[in-house]
């Protein structure tokens, strides 16, 4: 996992790669802040943007969840987001699988991360988080999530 903001990007390493969607396509809040809900096709299946608007919900009512063939690029443009972290180490025995490429676990997070805009957190195929939690009363929010896939990361 990484996560910074973009305030401050030029001071995070980040790997070429990431670096390059990070400037190329993540761009800046203000870049995105007003674009239609909804997928961007960046390079086909290979690199895609998903734009959402949605409630926050209290820890206990969100699952975690992970990918194994995407990385996900998730930067917060507007609301305030709580993302639970961790395990390194989970469980995924009869974790649920709705999407081709997404499952949930009920193991709890470890550890959360506060959000604002602008605020951002990358997580690696296999890492465990829980988006869309707040600890106190939810709240709308607006983000873009870019999807990687991880044949884009080879050499890493």
């Amino acid at each position: 996992m990484i996560t910074g903001s973009l305030d401050t990007l030029q001071r995070t390493p980040l790997p070429a790669p990431l670096a390059r969607i990070m400037a190329d396509v993540v761009k800046s809040v203000p870049h995105w802040l007003d674009a239609p809900l909804g997928k961007t096709e960046v390079d086909g299946m290979r690199l895609f943007c998903l734009v959402s608007e949605e409630l926050t919900e209290p820890v206990a009512a969100r699952r975690g969840e992970f990918h194994e063939q995407y990385l996900d690029i998730q930067l917060l443009l507007r609301g305030e987001e709580w993302i639970g972290v961790g395990p390194h180490a989970y469980a995924c025995e009869g974790a649920d699988h709705p999407h081709p490429d997404l499952w949930f676990v009920d193991d709890e997070q470890t550890s959360y991360l506060a959000l604002q805009p602008g605020h951002f957190a990358i997580f690696w195929p296999g890492e465990l988080h829980r988006p869309l939690c707040t600890l106190t009363t939810p709240g709308l929010v607006k983000k873009l999530v870019v999807k990687v896939h991880k044949d884009l990361l080879a050499g890493l």
